[in-house]
């Protein structure tokens, strides 16, 4: 998929909502909404990708879009487990794939890590601005 102009859903609608999910634990007082761990948000971002079928055809190939966003959230998500500084490396690769993948013709998988990785680092400032927000 390629773009005529930089386009602004891939990049404000996963990362928006994944600051939204990212916050709502510590707005919450749902028992298995843990503010320690993120395994359940990851959980709601996975069943939330679902609605990359709902795109229209010239995004190729749904699922491989759908088979790119679970690649992106693995890479995004289990990593963190062992090195707890790992967000800042999902956080700059996004920013920087933002910033020239659409002037490429990319295929879905590659968009579909593109989406994932933006979910994630919204995760994980809406997580960090929640924890430091009172």
């Amino acid at each position: 998929m390629k773009w005529e102009e930089p386009p602004l859903w891939p990049v404000a609608i996963p990362s928006g909502f994944g600051f939204l999910i990212g916050v709502i634990p510590y707005l919450t007082e749902v028992p298995y909404l843990s503010k320690e761990s993120i395994d359940f948000s990851v959980l709601v971002l996975l069943i939330a990708a679902l609605s990359l079928f709902l795109l229209n055809e010239r995004y190729g190939n749904k699922f491989e879009l759908y088979a790119g966003y679970l690649a992106g959230i693995c890479i995004g998500f289990l990593p963190i487990k062992a090195f707890s500084v790992w967000f800042i490396i999902v956080g700059l690769t996004w920013v920087f794939q933002s910033t020239y993948m659409w002037k490429y013709n990319f295929p879905p998988f590659r968009i579909g890590i593109w989406i994932a990785l933006g979910s994630m680092t919204g995760l994980y400032v809406g997580g960090i601005v929640a924890y430091n927000i009172p």
